[in-house]
């Protein structure tokens, strides 16, 4: 379906007096901030028809818990408080799922994954980096295709978990030690499964097969050229073809592109951020555009995706925004 007025645009603000500022962006590519809702620290966005869901890391007075809250969408994508803050029962919540009714979050602090309304599943052991991996760290928590699983990444025990949707383990498969796995997606056709390692700054292929993940490859996304700050990738992201991936590395500051054919990944394409530390990375009003978040260069960049292969990401802007660390668009408007 074309888009045929501006695309809704919310990013995340996570600074304790933050909150999600919501922006219009119209066909010429221009951004427009129509308003904000103030909200303490929020760090992800998801959406559901007329209602959203946000993380908060850190909404609670003298405590380490961290809290999630249900939000209304008005007809013209404004956003709105529609409950109380609700306990993730863990410590730095970063990730949401959410389909018919079941809410889930990934804890990344205390290592755990929890339906909400129920006790969370703690993981236990460690990793072989003694400072990022002394403990589980829980980044993400994905849907299989069919929605009878929930796949978490474990970035402390470099292990992608499979559940049902009770929570009940069904598998476990390993990325390379060290690898620190964080986000995940599907290919289209299901059979796939594109894993990005934020301390490897690379991608893991899985064979999907019914609960299970086969090991196939693993895809380096740095270029070991001089430069400040350590590697650390972050944000992965699908076109709607399948045949592309963008992955934001922190260090080397950039979003890479790579072809993908099934299970073969090639680096086709890198485009810098303008920022330090690109946390998240979102196609946008049918991949005509592309935001990259830097968390902390408080700022996001705006791209027109160009090129027959959608392998180049041409700046428009940047702007000021602090600690901005999360970018989507209001889907099916």
């Amino acid at each position: 379906m074309k888009q045929r007025g501006p695309t809704d645009v919310y990013l995340c603000s996570a600074v304790p007096d933050g909150g999600i500022y919501h922006y219009a962006l119209s066909r010429r590519g221009e951004l427009t901030l129509l308003d904000t809702l103030p909200l303490p620290s929020p760090n992800y966005l998801i959406f559901d028809g007329d209602t959203a869901y946000a993380t908060l890391s850190r909404p609670f007075r003298d405590k380490e818990t961290s809290g999630l809250i249900r939000l209304s969408v008005a007809p013209d994508g404004a956003l709105s408080r529609a409950g109380e803050i609700i306990p993730t029962d863990g410590e730095g919540a970063c990730h949401l799922a959410f389909d018919e009714g079941d809410l889930y979050a990934a804890n990344y602090g205390s290592g755990s994954v929890v339906r909400i309304g129920r006790p969370p599943v703690l993981h236990e052991g460690n990793g072989p980096d003694p400072i990022r991996q002394e403990a589980p760290h829980c980044h993400g928590v994905f849907f299989s295709p069919d929605r009878r699983y929930l796949l978490t990444c474990d970035l402390g025990l470099d292990t992608v978990f499979v559940y049902d949707r009770e929570l009940n383990e069904v598998s476990r498969a390993k990325v390379p030690d060290g690898a620190g796995c964080r986000h995940l997606v599907f290919s289209r056709d299901g059979r796939f499964v594109y894993v990005e390692n934020e301390m490897g700054c690379s991608v893991t292929v899985f064979r999907w097969e019914d609960g299970r993940l086969l090991y196939r490859s693993t895809c380096p996304t740095r270029t070991y050229r001089p430069h400040d700050g350590p590697d650390k990738g972050s944000a992965i992201k699908l076109s709607e073809n399948g045949r592309r991936l963008y992955i934001t590395n922190r260090g080397e500051n950039e979003v890479v592109v790579l072809s993908c054919r099934g299970e073969k990944l090639r680096v086709i394409g890198r485009a810098p951020t303008g920022g330090d530390e690109p946390r998240d990375f979102s196609l946008l009003a049918g991949e005509r555009y592309g935001i990259v978040t830097n968390q902390f260069g408080n700022s996001f960049r705006l791209y027109r995706v160009r090129g027959f292969r959608k392998n180049r990401l041409v700046p428009l802007q940047t702007l000021p925004l602090p600690e901005a660390i999360c970018v989507t668009e209001r889907p099916g408007k």
